[in-house]
């Protein structure tokens, strides 16, 4: 504590034995040096501030964009519940079902060929289809067909479609792969 009590005595000493132009010197150096120092103090709060801001409104957006994806994955999650579901209560005979649907379309299947039930690659999913030939039929009892097929319970699809008209009789001849999916 005495090195500070002489510290301040020789500063009190030195400064009185400088002249009155010199001690506006020296009290301008000072207050230009606190001044200084003021302003550092201040910047550097600012500088941290605006930091600190930035990371809070850079967390807030990824935390926005967290929401949305997790918003998200609920519907994705619903829309495959949902999907899984249908799929369970899947027990559909392709050849009889078919059959109920082409009579209301006044449409004969004189071909009707099984395929094996294959298992979707990387999944637990199988699917069952069967192709069909149909020969001189009308277009739109063919479209109310197809929309009957796939308006159905389950989960039916038409895979394949290929069409050949027939305009002299204002017919087509169709072949399709109609398949439908459940769970193993």
């Amino acid at each position: 504590m005495s090195a500070l009590t002489d510290l301040q005595q020789n500063a009190q000493t030195s400064f009185a034995a400088l002249s009155s132009r010199e001690k506006r010197m020296v009290i301008g150096a000072g207050l230009a040096v606190a001044v200084f120092i003021v302003f550092m103090v201040v910047f550097s709060f600012g500088n941290k501030a605006d930091a600190i801001r930035r990371r809070t409104a850079d967390k807030l957006i990824k935390l926005e964009e967290v929401q949305t994806l997790a918003a998200g994955y609920r519907d994705a999650k619903a829309k495959q519940d949902a999907l899984e579901t249908q799929l369970r209560a899947s027990n559909i005979r392709l050849v009889s079902y078919l059959e109920d649907k082409a009579k209301p379309a006044g449409i004969e299947l004189p071909s009707i060929n099984p395929k094996a039930d294959v298992p979707l690659e990387g999944s637990k999913i199988v699917e069952s289809a069967v192709e069909v030939t149909l020969t001189d039929v009308k277009l739109n009892r063919l479209i109310d067909f197809l929309q009957a097929v796939e308006a159905g319970p389950g989960i039916v699809r038409v895979k394949y479609l290929r069409l050949e008209p027939r305009p002299a009789q204002e017919t087509v001849t169709a072949w399709l792969t109609v398949a439908t999916y459940k769970l193993k």
